[in-house]
């Protein structure tokens, strides 16, 4: 399954300067004033060690969706594919974040529940 950043982690490290270690990512991530919980339990993923680029940084973050969208998609009656998301998410009238987060995903799966999704 693919790992992604979204662009909430790409835009609150966009102008760090690497290598730089976890802990240090994490400080820089959590001084800025406008990033999520989320965001920051997915920088927790990371593994402990020192990161040399962005593409590096989110290689190693090891979930795959937003904690918004786990929490989107409880409702939804699997099986479902990619599309089937995406038009649950719209009908839902869900976040253009969120949807952008479920069109990360690989076309070719079917998913039973949330969890295979968010693995």
């Amino acid at each position: 399954m693919k790992v992604y950043c979204n662009r909430e982690i790409l835009s609150a490290l966009k102008d760090i300067k690497l290598p730089k270690s976890k802990s240090e990512i994490l400080n820089i991530a959590t001084s800025q004033k406008d990033i999520s919980e989320a965001a920051i339990i997915t920088l927790n993923q990371l593994e402990d060690k020192v990161y040399f680029s962005l593409d590096e940084i989110c290689l190693n973050i090891k979930i795959v969706c937003s904690l918004e969208l786990r929490n989107a998609l409880k409702k939804i009656k699997f099986p479902v594919v990619k599309s089937d998301i995406i038009k649950y998410l719209k009908e839902k009238r869900y976040p253009e974040i969120i949807i952008e987060t479920a069109d990360e995903l690989p076309e070719d799966i079917t998913y039973n529940n949330v969890n295979e999704i968010c693995e």
